[in-house]
């Protein structure tokens, strides 16, 4: 299930949550995943821009994974002190459950609770590609 921000047309390539439920894992996820060019380029001039307030989001969220780029982007110096995220290609992060958080009573209180946790990195990206959050 997906809970994408409510302007974006593309949904697969929008900021918000995501739910997932498999035979093999469970896990709510928030950020975004491979953004369209452009709005990549805004999230990490918004990352350059605010290196205060990026850190702050990288601390309040969940360990961010996805894909990297191997070296610098074009218009960032390599010793850039954030170049480790400016080189993200996805800004994505999430929390695993447990199969029996899943079928208890309390797992809606759960999910939420994830989406709150991962508020802060989907406010940064929304506000930085024009959304509002």
């Amino acid at each position: 299930m997906d809970f994408w921000h409510k302007q974006r047309k593309q949904k697969a390539h929008s900021v918000g949550l995501y739910l997932h439920i498999g035979p093999r894992e469970i896990f709510a996820g928030g950020g975004l995943w491979h953004p369209e060019p452009p709005l990549l380029n805004k999230i990490r001039k918004r990352i350059g821009g605010r290196p205060a307030e990026w850190k702050k989001v990288v601390d309040d969220v969940p360990r961010l994974e996805g894909d990297k780029l191997e070296r610098p982007p074009v218009g960032f110096a390599p010793d850039h002190p954030l170049i480790e995220d400016l080189k993200r290609k996805d800004f994505i992060t999430g929390k695993e459950f447990m199969r029996k958080q899943l079928v208890s009573q309390g797992f809606i209180d759960d999910f939420v609770q994830v989406g709150t946790e991962l508020d802060p990195l989907n406010k940064f990206i929304a506000e930085a590609v024009g959304l509002p959050w």
